[in-house]
């Protein structure tokens, strides 16, 4: 059983925004492909893991089902059902409520009443609804109004008819430059007439005859992506005039404005032959990464500076990305991590990479410390290897400066038994003054993981006043002690005991 002191802090959501990405670059070039696979296998990354479920609901769950309401509100048109469409998208509703109720079912319910009679429960949003199916009467929107409220995926559905693909309905709030108003009863095929090189290599043929022989019961996904400019998921044609500027403008920004705005965006696309009215629906699910974050992970950085740089002309052109494209490669390669100096002697040797859970344990304590992403990321894959060996407790904490934290910290470790393994992550300070305290508490070497996310600061001994303290300072630098005030040398000596590096007064100073 897993305890979490505050699972819904920001950091905590981007960790888990960074785990679940689906990076779409499985080497460092891309080309138009058709890049089909069968939906619900987990793909793992760098990172994390996602794909296990065709229906996605993360943190930005209720956000973005707000920006959806509040674009059908100003724009009517991106909502469409053809009058032959209505089976189908009943179809697809009762389609996607089946799926939620598989994968999410204890915040998603819906159980047959009758002959063609439902109820349905979204424990998230507080709906509960009874309907009959095929009978408008009985919901209180269309069937694909309703559903997309209750889902952060794009719905298209193509009727299928004269060997042909016809876009004939759907909700689309979060395009990706282009307009479904527009596209409303076209053809696949038509649709697609823009796109650079599909047609000469023959991709686009490739995909239309495969989505004719989709069959129930198997769907499938593929992945596209792009470049966006701020966390916008409504990039569509219909409002070009409000995002296409960010285009020009983004070119002169500081790097730092530059790293935080641009975002890799990802589209997963599922593919689904309905059961029943036999239309094809393509969900579009949306995922946003800013460039700062994505560096975060080193070989994401790396080969999207590669695909971004080898990128042709004419795609990059086509994705809108052309005017920044060269900048962003440019600010992914000069995100590389810095090469380290080998400590000295007397220094912490910490771990590059986060160590593995010992599984070996007879239990196990993951204590999380600050609110930096990576405290969450390194905790949450900690506390999955571990809850799969034995029974598993998380403590997140604010910071061990603070009485509160370090009293809660004293008793998770008084009530751990030998064997228990400790995994500790957070800034130097943090990580040290936890590890020493584990050591007073009893721990032994073998039953103790850490890894330090910043060496921003550092927890100093004063030989004068004898107390430890949290200073921003690197080793072989002066600070002020925080409690006798003198000017203090802090030397490259450390003692795992008492949890701090040596310091004493500087330039002869008593």
């Amino acid at each position: 059983m897993t305890t979490m002191s505050d699972p819904s802090t920001g950091a905590d959501a981007l960790a888990g925004l960074v785990a679940g990405f689906p990076f779409p670059f499985p080497e460092d070039r891309y080309r138009y492909s058709t890049n089909v696979e069968p939906a619900q296998t987990p793909v793992t990354t760098a990172a994390g893991r996602w794909g296990a479920a065709v229906v996605d609901i993360d943190s930005e769950y209720r956000d973005e089902l707000d920006r959806r309401a509040m674009i059908l509100a100003a724009d009517p048109t991106r909502h469409a059902v053809l009058p032959h469409m209505v089976p189908a998208a009943w179809d697809a509703m009762l389609t996607l409520m089946r799926e939620l109720d598989e994968t999410y079912p204890e915040q998603m319910r819906l159980r047959p009443t009758g002959a063609d009679t439902w109820l349905w429960r979204n424990e998230i949003l507080g709906i509960e609804q009874r309907f009959r199916y095929g009978d408008p009467a009985t919901l209180p929107e269309e069937p694909l109004r309703y559903i997309t409220s209750q889902i952060q995926e794009d719905i298209a559905l193509l009727d299928q008819r004269n060997d042909q693909l016809y876009v004939d309905a759907g909700v689309v709030t979060f395009a990706a430059d282009w307009s479904f108003g527009f596209d409303v009863g076209m053809s696949f095929l038509e649709i697609h007439g823009p796109v650079p090189r599909v047609r000469q290599e023959g991709v686009i043929t490739r995909a239309h005859e495969f989505l004719k022989r989709l069959q129930p019961h198997q769907p499938y996904r593929r992945t596209n992506w792009t470049l966006t400019i701020d966390r916008r998921l409504d990039v569509s044609t219909e409002i070009y005039h409000e995002w296409g500027p960010d285009r020009e403008t983004i070119q002169r920004v500081s790097d730092d404005e530059f790293g935080r705005r641009v975002h890799l965006r990802v589209e997963v696309q599922h593919l689904i032959r309905l059961p029943d009215s036999g239309a094809v629906m393509f969900l579009i699910r949306t995922y946003m990464l800013p460039l700062e974050q994505l560096a975060s992970v080193e070989v994401w950085r790396r080969r999207t500076a590669e695909v971004l740089a080898e990128l042709p002309g004419d795609m990059a052109d086509y994705k809108g990305i052309i005017k920044f494209r060269d900048r962003a490669a440019q600010w992914l390669r000069g995100a590389a991590p810095v090469p380290t100096t080998t400590p000295g002697p007397g220094m912490p040797r910490w771990p590059t990479s986060p160590p593995a859970v010992d599984t070996s344990g007879s239990e196990f304590l993951v204590v999380a410390i600050g609110d930096d992403a990576g405290v969450a990321h390194v905790s949450r894959n900690w506390v999955a290897a571990a809850e799969a060996a034995g029974p598993t407790r998380l403590l997140v904490l604010d910071s061990l400066v603070g009485s509160h934290d370090r009293s809660a910290l004293r008793t998770a470790l008084a009530e751990c038994r030998i064997g228990t393994r400790i995994l500790v992550t957070g800034g130097q300070y943090d990580v040290m003054t936890a590890l020493a305290m584990a050591r007073t508490a009893g721990a032994v070497a073998a039953e103790l993981s850490s890894y330090v996310t910043h060496t921003r600061d550092l927890p100093l001994y004063c030989a004068h006043c004898r107390d430890t303290f949290c200073v921003d300072v690197v080793v072989g630098g002066v600070v002020a002690c925080p409690g006798c005030a003198r000017d203090l040398e802090v030397h490259e000596h450390h003692s795992p005991v008492v949890g701090g590096f040596l310091g004493s007064a500087a330039g002869g100073d008593a």
